[in-house]
């Protein structure tokens, strides 16, 4: 239960590539609290360093993951906002899954489990006139998407076209190599497309966490499909998407066949199988 809490933390379609690396925001939506320690920031399953986690409260207020202690503890007031920097490689286009540890003043040590979408607007473009030819050259060696890359190549020659720069991302475009199917993260349906900010938050208020949307989003669009189909279509566990469905099945949200597929039901019964918590959610937007 303390999970399903904690995942209100997070602020839905924050999670985005930045010039910084990786950020996100969490935003207290529960209780004025005092956190003891980040202990566990992990994207896709892969462990980001203390050292390389910032908590920013503000331009002139940030600390490293690893200064915040019981000694010396993060107190967030309630509607409070931190900004998450990671300083890792930018996300590919796509879902992904974000966990979160957090030592919590009288709680202990919690965690959640969310995730949330990169699109085409996260991925980074700058300005090569803003770099001299060493800091692109620098810049360039970080990039993992081609196509990235090729906008970067383009921009810098309908710019300064400077040789050295142009050379230098050619190359390192040539070593790019394309995405397998394996590194491909492909994109399930999310909220966003469901009508706006206000349909996000009542869909994460009436189905608790942004993984569980995403996973019912999944479901909707397939018509109907197995837990291995659904796992397939997102970069959540197979044991996690057949959790989930086993527990829309027994909240009336789902419904399994015979040949062990999965249905949901429509928006506007789900909404209505929660009425209450729905009107919650809009006193709470408007």
């Amino acid at each position: 239960m303390i999970e399903q809490y904690l995942q209100r933390l997070f602020t839905w379609e924050s999670l985005e590539n930045t010039e910084r690396g990786v950020e996100f925001e969490l935003k207290n939506r529960l209780i004025e609290a005092e956190f003891e320690g980040i202990t566990l920031v992990a994207l896709d399953e892969e462990e980001v360093s203390q050292g390389d986690i910032t908590v920013e409260l503000s331009e002139d207020e940030q600390y490293r993951a690893d200064e915040i202690t019981p000694e010396d503890p993060l107190e967030l007031d309630l509607a409070e906002t931190v900004q998450m920097v990671l300083d890792r490689d930018r996300l590919r286009l796509g879902v992904h899954e974000l966990k979160v540890g957090l030592q919590v003043e009288g709680y202990g040590e919690v965690s959640f489990t969310t995730d949330d979408e990169i699109t085409e607007e996260d991925l980074v473009d700058v300005d090569p006139a803003d770099y001299t030819v060493a800091e692109l050259t620098d810049l360039a060696d970080d990039i993992a998407e081609p196509e990235t890359l090729e906008r970067l190549l383009e921009r810098e020659r309908e710019g300064k076209n400077r040789k050295t720069a142009v050379s230098a991302l050619e190359e390192r475009l040539e070593e790019a190599e394309p995405l397998t199917e394996d590194e491909m993260v492909v994109t399930e349906p999310s909220a966003k497309s469901a009508g706006g900010n206000l349909v996000n938050e009542l869909l994460v208020s009436v189905l608790e966490s942004p993984q569980r949307v995403s996973v019912y989003l999944t479901v909707q669009t397939l018509g109907s499909g197995t837990p291995e189909t659904i796992a397939g279509r997102m970069v959540l566990s197979e044991d996690t998407v057949r959790s989930t469905l086993e527990d829309f099945e027994s909240e009336g949200i789902a419904e399994q066949n015979a040949d062990g597929q999965y249905s949901v039901a429509s928006p506007i019964t789900v909404l209505q199988k929660r009425q209450n918590t729905l009107w919650s959610a809009l006193q709470r937007s408007l």
